[in-house]
């Protein structure tokens, strides 16, 4: 739906991308004012997702009257407002740097993903200034079981704390083990950084990513960073196509890395 409205307003667009958003039936899945999604043949809400703002966006733009678990902020002290954003993006799961960025590439950051990238930006940079250890969470392919992983920062926990979650429930993706060999710089996320926030952190984590997970075809998914080796014979159009909005929206801004 992002994609479509952009594409819709392009200068050399046309009507197409709005046919195709009319033909098709949305009163199905916007249940109650959230999105659903069809699994298994069934009808789940999608609501409790980090990708919930950037959706609810994505259609509003479009017309539809869809909610966003992140809209909290009310009548009160600025701290108040920001400590129930976390409280909401905590319930929800460890945060990354996707969609998050997405919504600043394609529309700019709302006041609420922009008090959460602030975050999650500064949170990173403080690790890498205390342990030297890079870190650029985000969700993505990896080249092993289970096959995609949830990276980000965990907000419910008593310190700075950088967790992964798997989309299968098994206890061997909970150990310390699993989560320490699966902890990966998103190849993806360090060019949506240096797109979003210009700063030296971000151009050393794009460094980074050059040095290691360039290939023939792009770039691979992911590096792990306890060996600093890019995942093998595994890339994705995710990957690649977000790069190359993040290096188009820094050639259109002039922030030429």
């Amino acid at each position: 739906m992002a994609a479509l409205w952009n594409l819709s307003r392009h200068r050399f667009g046309d009507d197409r991308p709005e046919k195709l958003v009319k033909s098709w039936d949305f009163h199905e899945v916007i249940i109650d004012g959230q999105i659903h999604s069809v699994r298994q043949g069934r009808l789940e809400s999608s609501f409790t997702s980090h990708s919930a703002h950037y959706a609810a966006r994505a259609f509003r733009n479009w017309g539809f009257d869809v909610d966003s678990p992140y809209e909290v902020f009310g009548a009160r002290a600025e701290a108040d407002d920001r400590i129930r954003l976390l409280e909401a993006a905590a319930a929800i799961g460890p945060l990354g740097a996707e969609p998050l960025l997405l919504e600043a590439l394609d529309f700019g950051l709302s006041r609420e993903s922009a008090y959460l990238a602030d975050v999650l930006f500064g949170a990173q940079l403080r690790e890498f200034d205390k342990t030297r250890q890079l870190v650029c969470v985000s969700e993505g392919p990896i080249d092993r079981s289970p096959w995609f992983t949830y990276q980000g920062l965990k907000f419910d926990a008593p310190d700075r704390t950088w967790a992964i979650d798997t989309t299968r429930d098994a206890p061997k993706f909970e150990t310390e083990a699993f989560q320490e060999s699966a902890r990966v710089i998103s190849s993806k996320a360090a060019f949506l950084w240096a797109a979003h926030v210009p700063h030296p952190f971000s151009d050393t984590l794009v460094d980074y990513v050059r040095a290691n997970a360039k290939t023939t075809i792009g770039f691979a998914s992911s590096i792990y960073t306890r060996n600093d080796k890019a995942t093998q014979n595994y890339s994705d159009i995710n990957t690649n196509g977000i790069i190359l909005q993040s290096v188009a929206h820094m050639l259109r801004s002039k922030s030429v890395f």
